[in-house]
């Protein structure tokens, strides 16, 4: 069982609680360290942490070297297996002085879109010849570019982002065509401090993820923390935690019959959820 894991903003009880639990986890940018990560992680959740940056993250020069000693753990543009899902990651946002995207810019549109800001490029015309910390936490050009070209060569079955595709009223079509170029079912985003679940045109599956740090009272932070589970047959059973309902409840992605499974704890959704798999598994299909 995958935990992604939205905002921290600097507060990692919420998570640590809920990471016990999870085979792997996946903090989605917004990390915020306040210290080296994997010493505030601890050994055993360290080991099992995959992370991309987030906008905030470079809001202090500190916070990304806290990130160093899990260099090797970012998945910005990347794909890993973790725990039976192939995963990519896409790290950071957009920001206006660089790439001039908009909302409905295309992966097509990019040769015309300033290809030549690059983070090297930025880094020479300053005094320094330096990478400033923003650098590390904006989407760039070249990553798209890396992203198509992974497209080109593997597929999916997750993209995790900090950034938003179209689902949300915020989002980049861009992010979502990434998904599809990549033939990703399920999309998992942060940034914009709200659970909600949607579908992109291409039937991929998005999941925004709230904020886990409790630095606002009104926010929930399970509201922050989604989970993903791998079964048989190449099944995926999402996960998360309904407030109206007090209830955790999941659904089989692409499994129009099993939506809406609800369960007191997540442990034994999973348990509901194997069943149901089980039992329609083994039922004879109608000719």
């Amino acid at each position: 069982m995958i935990l992604f894991v939205g905002d921290c903003h600097g507060d990692f009880e919420p998570m640590l609680e809920a990471a016990v639990g999870a085979t792997a986890v996946v903090l989605l940018g917004d990390q915020e360290p306040l210290d080296d990560l994997a010493a505030i992680l601890g050994p055993e959740i360290a080991a099992k942490t995959w992370w991309i940056f987030g906008n905030h993250d470079s809001d202090d020069p500190e916070y990304i070297k806290h990130h160093s000693s899990m260099a090797d753990r970012n998945l910005h543009c990347r794909v890993v297996e973790i725990d039976g899902l192939r995963i990519a990651g896409l790290g950071g946002t957009f920001r206006s002085n660089v790439l001039g995207v908009d909302r409905q810019t295309t992966l097509s549109d990019l040769p015309h879109v300033r290809p030549q800001d690059t983070r090297q490029s930025l880094a020479l015309i300053r005094k320094d010849k330096k990478l400033a910390p923003q650098d590390h936490t904006t989407i760039f050009p070249e990553d798209l570019a890396l992203m198509a070209r992974l497209a080109s060569k593997t597929r999916v079955d997750v993209i995790v982002s900090h950034e938003a595709p179209e689902s949300y009223k915020l989002g980049y079509r861009i992010l979502g065509e990434v998904a599809r170029s990549l033939k990703a079912r399920i999309h998992v985003h942060a940034h914009h401090h709200e659970r909600y679940d949607a579908m992109l045109d291409g039937g991929v599956r998005v999941a925004g993820v709230g904020m886990s740090g409790m630095m606002i009272e009104w926010l929930q932070p399970r509201d922050g923390l989604f989970w993903l589970s791998a079964f048989p047959g190449g099944n995926v059973l999402a996960m998360g935690y309904d407030p109206k309902k007090k209830m955790f409840q999941g659904e089989f992605v692409g499994q129009e019959k099993f939506k809406d499974l609800t369960a007191p704890d997540l442990n034994a959704l999973q348990e509901k959820g194997a069943l149901l798999l089980e039992t329609f598994m083994k039922k004879p299909k109608r000719r």
